[in-house]
């Protein structure tokens, strides 16, 4: 039997962390299936027409261009870790789309329509923004239940 695992992979030093508990947790491990997953929010398609203002935001915008890219680049760098442990190339997924709603519904949208046997989250521990918010991880822990394994790293 296959095992699915989701990794929502943010590149943080959190995320790494659960790169490496998959790793040692999994890795020896066949037939596992590892999905790595980031959602971003997209650039907008500018239409300058000659105006120098739309010129500098077009410029900005090429800036974020460049940003995603070296985030695809960091998201195949994380895949090549998991190869390090041990798994197979052909079993690790990339999925970087674009943010829908939030991150934490496209975590649970793709848990759902994917059948994730585990989905491996970090938490930011002192991150100020969880005082007025609830954390993806929270969020995605009480709607990722039932029969499934949450693990959620430090």
């Amino acid at each position: 039997m296959t095992v699915k695992i989701l990794i929502p992979y943010n590149f943080t030093p959190n995320d790494e962390k659960a790169i490496e508990f998959v790793g040692r947790r999994y890795g020896k491990r066949k037939h596992v299936e590892i999905t790595l997953f980031h959602a971003f929010t997209p650039v907008p398609e500018i239409d300058n027409r000659n105006n120098p203002i739309m010129d500098k935001v077009v410029h900005n915008t090429t800036y974020l261009h460049r940003q995603q890219d070296e985030q695809k680049n960091a998201l195949e760098v994380a895949r090549q870790k998991l190869i390090n442990y041990g798994f197979d190339g052909n079993d690790i997924k990339c999925r970087y789309l674009p943010v829908k709603k939030d991150v934490a519904d496209d975590i649970i949208r793709l848990w759902k329509t994917e059948a994730f046997d585990a989905v491996v989250l970090n938490r930011n521990p002192g991150n100020i923004i969880n005082y007025f918010t609830r954390s993806i991880s929270k969020r995605v822990a009480q709607q990722v239940h039932g029969g499934i394994g949450v693990h959620i790293v430090n």
